[in-house]
């Protein structure tokens, strides 16, 4: 049995783990190819599901600075809206606020 393990750091909120995968695939298709897409994560063995966008990882035995700068983004209002579309678009309209979230992910 493998195991997988990530940390990173990203733009979003949780979204009800329930959620239809395939919905989230049909909501999301059709995006330009861009770093910045409206993506989802499941954390765990489908324990948590994050609705995400400008997500970076971090690497194994590395130090990822995170400076005043990287959260004070001009992306954020576009984000806001993509990331609300989208989730109104998988049927979860009434969500948390975007915020940045430090994902440990190990399953």
């Amino acid at each position: 049995m493998g195991l997988y393990h990530s940390v990173g750091i990203a733009y979003g909120f949780e979204i009800p783990a329930s959620t239809d995968i395939d919905a989230i695939d049909r909501a999301l298709q059709g995006q330009p190819n861009r770093p910045d897409n409206v993506g989802y994560i499941v954390v765990g063995d489908c324990d948590q599901m994050l609705l995400v966008t400008a997500h970076k990882p971090a690497g194994e035995n590395t130090v990822t600075p995170l400076t005043p700068e990287f959260f004070a983004r001009y992306e954020v209002p576009g984000w806001d809206r993509a990331l609300h579309e989208a989730s109104v678009e998988i049927g979860c309209p009434d969500h948390a606020a975007p915020a940045w979230l430090v994902i440990h992910n190990y399953r």
